[in-house]
């Protein structure tokens, strides 16, 4: 890592260049999503926070897209988490909490295909986490404007469930960043 980049020759997974697939890659990145929501109810100790859960889903998310070459791959993880949160007994009593686990994914994807020259930098990833982390609560107010379906984020105000949904997001970019690092640096150690 130099000035904040990830060395391409540690990180020449994290470039959005294929769409083949292998199926152990695609059973990985799945079960990222399915891990994230069942992390997310067994430990959902209702803080009051919005966003909190972000932290380890995004680093969840930033892992899996930046450790591979497919151009879906935070999709095919945001599908994972989305299809979980569908199973009895993982339901969150909110009937969209599966479209809340799809956005993030999309975001992602789509952000690396059209910033792919920042696809290695720290700093866009951790900031992508936080971005795509903020579809949730960019969801739940299209959601109540056009359904007037009820979200609690929402009882102080629009400005701090957004600001919370980044920052948790941000924090949980960095995490998945700076696993991934980690991981690199002892797997260049064992090279050696």
């Amino acid at each position: 890592m130099m000035n904040g980049i990830l060395s391409p020759g540690n990180t020449s997974r994290s470039y959005p260049t294929d769409w083949s697939l292998a199926w152990i890659e695609a059973f990985l990145l799945i079960g990222g999503g399915v891990m994230a929501v069942i992390l997310h109810r067994s430990t959902d100790l209702s803080l009051g926070l919005p966003g909190h859960h972000g932290i380890e889903w995004m680093a969840i998310m930033i892992l899996g897209r930046a450790s591979s070459r497919y151009r879906g791959a935070g999709t095919l993880t945001s599908i994972g988490a989305s299809f979980t949160s569908l199973i009895p007994g993982l339901q969150s009593g909110n009937s969209f909490a599966w479209l809340f686990y799809l956005l993030p994914g999309l975001v992602m994807d789509f952000s690396i295909y059209y910033f792919a020259g920042n696809a290695n930098k720290i700093w866009f990833l951790a900031l992508l986490g936080g971005l795509a982390h903020t579809t949730k609560p960019l969801g739940q107010l299209t959601v109540n404007l056009i359904t007037g379906w009820p979200f609690g984020s929402f009882r102080y105000g629009v400005a701090y469930p957004f600001a919370s949904h980044m920052l948790y997001g941000t924090i949980g970019g960095l995490l998945g960043v700076l696993i991934l690092f980690g991981i690199h640096c002892i797997s260049s150690r064992n090279e050696k």
